[in-house]
């Protein structure tokens, strides 16, 4: 698994992801990953039940790669933050990364 600032396409991140979760293969076989917004969509949804069988390491992984997605602003950014961090509490996962994020990805906690 490569750093986080090789993220560089959505697959790129689809893949990033897939090292951390390997489970999120099967979330999204098959399909043809556009945008960063849809990679952050079809992990949303699952990624309760992820981080609550992970690793601490695992967690922190997942964090900073959230801190680097806010940090990297753009596309990356609003990615993150309308797919996930908007919705950290519906999705069940606030509790969890909100220790890891730095102070602008706490920002967009919902």
């Amino acid at each position: 698994m490569g750093s986080t600032k090789d993220i560089d396409s959505p697959t790129a991140l689809a893949e990033y992801l897939i090292g951390l979760f390997p489970s999120f293969a099967s979330e999204i076989e098959g399909e043809e990953l556009t945008s960063y917004h849809q990679v952050f969509q079809r992990i949303a949804p699952v990624l309760s039940g992820y981080l609550k069988n992970s690793h601490p390491r695992t967690i922190k992984k997942f964090c900073a790669l959230v801190n680097t997605m806010v940090d990297a602003a753009g596309d990356k950014e609003n990615a993150i933050s309308t797919c996930l961090l908007e919705h950290a509490s519906q999705v069940g996962v606030r509790k969890i990364i909100r220790p890891y994020l730095g102070p602008a990805a706490k920002r967009e906690l919902g």
